[in-house]
């Protein structure tokens, strides 16, 4: 596994919230146009499903439902897949759900059914609607080495829909970072 004996700790009243993301050097997780598609490596992939493996729940936003609810369906029903979870002493059918405009809620709702980790992994928007709830804890971040650029509403930053006033800005800590080839695998606890 490409994080060993991964722990989250735990957070008084409510689930541990952290996401994982991929995003190139110029800082696009997402370019709204065929072709561009994966932005990371199978590597990257790799964490990607390892750290849904750890999950007690995952949550996608409902314009990444829309997108790829079909393959994550898929993805989350592989064996090798519920094997991992089996391994990490998870049930092997990891909860998955799209998200609510309430996001305190949500919490408190995932907290009383026993959710100790949760996987937030978007999208930007819905990133940018945890991290304005001071909800989100911890940070994966692949950066890809590549560049896409920018061009009027068709690509996505890590952090869509929100601008944080000077003293509300997040600010992160570097927990671990590893480079494999050519991608950095970061990840960072959110300071609150």
């Amino acid at each position: 596994m490409f994080y060993q004996d991964l722990k989250f700790p735990k957070v008084k009243g409510r689930p541990f919230f952290y996401t994982n993301f991929v995003q190139t050097v110029d800082g696009k997780v997402q370019v709204k146009k065929m072709g561009y598609w994966p932005i990371g490596s199978r590597l990257d992939y790799e964490v990607l499903l390892e750290l849904r493996a750890c999950a007690d729940c995952l949550i996608h936003g409902k314009n990444l439902y829309k997108e790829f609810g079909s393959v994550t369906k898929k993805s989350l029903k592989r064996q090798a897949f519920k094997d991992l979870r089996k391994k990490l002493g998870k049930n092997p059918d990891l909860p998955y759900l799209t998200s609510t405009h309430d996001l305190k809620k949500l919490s408190k709702e995932l907290y009383e059914k026993g959710y100790k980790n949760v996987l937030v992994e978007g999208g930007p928007t819905l990133l940018g609607s945890f991290l304005k709830e001071d909800l989100i804890d911890e940070i994966f971040l692949t950066i890809s080495p590549k560049i896409y650029g920018t061009k009027e509403k068709t690509t996505r930053n890590l952090v869509e829909g929100q601008i944080f006033p000077p003293d509300q800005i997040k600010h992160l800590k570097l927990i671990s970072v590893r480079k494999i080839k050519d991608e950095l695998f970061l990840r960072y606890s959110v300071k609150y």
